[in-house]
């Protein structure tokens, strides 16, 4: 199904054709209000533009053509195209992990932490972000993850600190799972969350063939449940 997108104060033009090289696609999504400031603008514009193309395949020029800026406001604001990704990836990154921190806080005051409830707090907070319009985000971060993109460097540094708390309670859940295995499940079930909830359309389309439909809400809880799989391994073990 093709998407409608509405421009505000420019004419819409055409898709960059296939063979469109770095430096002279067409820009062709929702403009950011104009009424943000610049480099919030921007963000939101290279969030968008990245995660619909890819960050290697879209240009400074057009990233502050759909963020309504001059040619030197990247530059002005953020120095680089790099530091500008940075920036976009820590704008969504501490609001997650501040709500990832709340709920992994409950699960050690518990006393008794079980796999459910830290696949909960593991896919929630992303649930969240896309509820709350993170969906450009979240798909950016996915296709980051499954290039190898350098930025991923960046994300792993962030994440960090609470795998290091997800690994340590998880070793409580499983004592004699060996650590290479923990974050083994963990590093698929961060590429499950993020590739799930990154593209839900995709995911519905494909469910539909088989005559299945979730809603946001049940979609969540399949992939909860199917999170708590990965973290506890094969029920022989």
């Amino acid at each position: 199904m093709t998407r409608s997108r509405v421009r505000t104060g420019r004419d819409e033009r055409p898709p960059a054709p296939p063979h469109a090289q770095p430096g002279t696609e067409i820009v062709n999504s929702l403009a950011p209000d104009p009424d943000l400031p610049t480099d919030q603008r921007l963000i939101l514009a290279a969030e968008r533009l990245f995660a619909e193309r890819g960050i290697d395949a879209v240009s400074l020029r057009s990233v502050m053509a759909e963020a309504g800026a001059n040619v030197a406001s990247v530059h002005y604001h953020f120095g680089s195209k790099d530091a500008l990704v940075e920036a976009l990836i820590s704008r969504r990154s501490e609001q997650l992990h501040t709500r990832r921190a709340e709920l992994l806080d409950a699960v050690e005051k518990s006393g008794a932490p079980d796999a459910r409830a830290l696949a909960d707090a593991f896919v929630r907070p992303v649930g969240e972000l896309a509820a709350a319009g993170g969906t450009p985000w979240i798909r950016l971060v996915a296709g980051i993850m499954s290039s190898n993109h350098p930025a991923l460097t960046r994300l792993t540094e962030g994440f960090a600190p609470q795998a290091r708390r997800f690994n340590d309670l998880l070793q409580r859940v499983a004592p004699d799972t060996p650590p290479r295995t923990i974050r083994f499940r963990l590093t698929q079930a961060m590429n499950l969350t993020f590739q799930t909830l990154g593209d839900p359309e995709g995911l519905q389309g494909m469910l539909a063939l088989s005559g299945t439909r979730l809603s946001p809400a049940e979609l969540l809880t399949e992939l909860i449940d199917t999170v708590t799989a990965i973290l506890t391994g094969p029920p022989d073990r």
